[in-house]
């Protein structure tokens, strides 16, 4: 595999079966149940970079709303997802 350019927060390799990124850094518990990506699969690198701008903008939004929900409930329903 070749490492390969992408955007900030994510690393990225070039392989037989295309490419994949993954997350520098680690996601809480609560984007990873609402919908935020560890790691993207892509066919090419236009694919991977607006792959990887999609998922950088929800991990945004939705640890915000994680900050939002401490706030009005406390940390132990932020852990859970609030189930």
């Amino acid at each position: 595999m070749s490492v390969i350019l992408c955007m900030p927060g994510w690393r990225s390799e070039r392989s037989d079966k295309g490419l994949r990124a993954t997350r520098i850094s680690p996601l809480s518990d609560y984007q990873l149940l609402n919908g935020c990506l560890e790691e993207i699969d892509a066919t090419d690198e236009g694919e991977l970079w607006l792959l990887c701008d999609a998922q950088t903008r929800l991990a945004e939004r939705v640890a915000t709303a994680e900050r939002l929900r401490a706030n009005a409930t406390g940390p132990a329903s932020v852990r859970t997802g609030g189930r």
